[in-house]
């Protein structure tokens, strides 16, 4: 099974539609459907109830979307990981914190990480409960 019979599948999967799918995928609609239809026979069941009007996934469909969705996640985490062993760890930390003590014990902490994770980037927001609380609900970016 290749990573892209995943991919095309939670595609249309999402859309519930092979058209939209093929067009997200910016590929042509009778390729995706062939691929799906060798991902079907591969796994040896349908995993998509089609009609002219209606799609909806099979009962295999439904537990392949499962595990679709976390073979792709652990394929983008491992070539993550393995980048950051040649590279260091990277990206960016985000912090909050309101007024008091916790500012000087952060930029400790942070003085002492940055010497083992040079390629580590850090966001800062200070602010009262209600803001931090708040922008963590919007989406938890602090920025």
């Amino acid at each position: 099974m290749e990573p892209s019979h995943i991919r095309y599948f939670l595609a249309v999967a999402e859309e519930m539609n092979f058209t939209r799918a093929a067009e997200k995928l910016c590929i042509a609609q009778p390729p995706l459907s062939r691929q799906i239809q060798d991902l079907e026979n591969e796994l040896g069941t349908k995993l998509f109830i089609r009609s002219p009007h209606h799609m909806e996934l099979t009962e295999a469909g439904e537990l392949f979307l499962q595990y679709g969705a976390r073979i792709l996640e652990l394929s983008e985490k491992s070539v993550e990981d393995i980048r950051e062993m040649d590279n260091g760890l990277q990206g960016t930390i985000y912090f909050s914190n309101v007024e008091g003590h916790a500012p000087g014990l952060l930029a400790k902490w942070i003085s002492e990480f940055q010497k083992d994770y040079p390629n580590v980037k850090y966001n800062l927001w200070n602010g009262n409960t209600d803001d931090i609380l708040s922008r963590i609900k919007k989406g938890g970016s602090l920025s």
